[in-house]
């Protein structure tokens, strides 16, 4: 295993890197990144069905955590372009290694995409008819737990956001310095399964459970009759904060304080910090 001094050595090495690699491949590798944490979305929610009810939250929790842990493990072995990590390139900034504008315009363009590859995964995933399993337990729970979301505090949203990040950035932070595959599945695999099971904010895992959230609205509005009424009823939520699930309150509702969270906990908490106190050791 890697000391900290040369574990930071490394992430900002091919954090530079990866800021500098062909805007093709920045796309590609950012719609792959947004559809594994998607995949890691749906492994949580068909793993966690019923597991409440049945036993208690706190294992739920736990073993959906394990469970999304396998979308950061494809991001980090397949070297895709995640936001939440990618913001420790913000280091190569404060250092004058990486201009503001193309730092900002990495940040950019690996959010769209992230957002592109989430949303691509919840419509498939969707067409399988997967989320009507188990008497559609899952597509509801997708329902509620959008509802949920959007119908958070800018505050509470943002500080889960800090939260969220100070866990992912670590996870990457750790798997760089494990010296083999498995050293990184479980590093990868502890930390994130903290994060989900304290039920914190991840802006990309958010743009999954928005769209898949959205389809399932458009689904049981359908079969409630077309009113968001009928939906109410029918979903046992509340009319105004059903009102709340559309795509153009969800960015400004949990998607910007989440994502302003998740910039503070990655880059600040985690990237400022743990480089600028080893980088007398770095630059031995």
């Amino acid at each position: 295993m890697l000391s900290p001094a040369d574990t930071a050595q490394s992430l900002v090495k091919g954090l530079e890197h990866k800021v500098k690699m062909p805007i093709v491949s920045i796309i590609f590798l950012s719609i792959m990144a947004g559809g594994s944490i998607a995949m890691g979305d749906i492994f949580w929610a068909h793993s966690t069905v019923g597991v409440a009810e049945a036993s208690a939250p706190g294992i739920a929790n736990f073993l959906g955590g394990l469970a999304f842990s396998v979308g950061l493990m494809m991001v980090v072995f397949f070297g895709g372009h995640l936001f939440t990590s990618s913001l420790m390139t913000g280091v190569s900034t404060i250092e004058h290694k990486l201009s503001f504008s193309k730092m900002i315009f990495y940040w950019v363009i690996v959010w769209i995409f992230n957002f592109v590859g989430a949303f691509v995964v919840a419509y498939m995933y969707y067409k399988t008819q997967l989320p009507l399993k188990y008497d559609g337990a899952i597509l509801h729970h997708f329902l509620h737990l959008g509802v949920v979301k959007s119908n958070l505090s800018f505050e509470a949203a943002f500080i889960r956001g800090i939260f969220c990040n100070v866990f992912v950035c670590m996870a990457v932070w750790a798997a760089t310095g494990a010296s083999d595959a498995a050293g990184k599945v479980l590093s990868i695999a502890f930390i994130i399964a903290a994060f989900v099971g304290s039920g914190y904010e991840h802006v990309v895992a958010n743009m999954f459970i928005f769209s898949e959230a959205l389809f399932a609205k458009a689904h049981y509005l359908n079969e409630a009759g077309g009113t968001i009424q009928a939906l109410a009823e029918h979903s046992h939520i509340a009319v105004d904060k059903l009102e709340q699930l559309t795509m153009f309150k969800i960015v400004p509702n949990n998607l910007l304080p989440v994502t302003l969270g998740n910039i503070v906990g990655g880059l600040f908490f985690v990237g400022v910090i743990g480089f600028m106190s080893h980088k007398t050791d770095m630059k031995k």
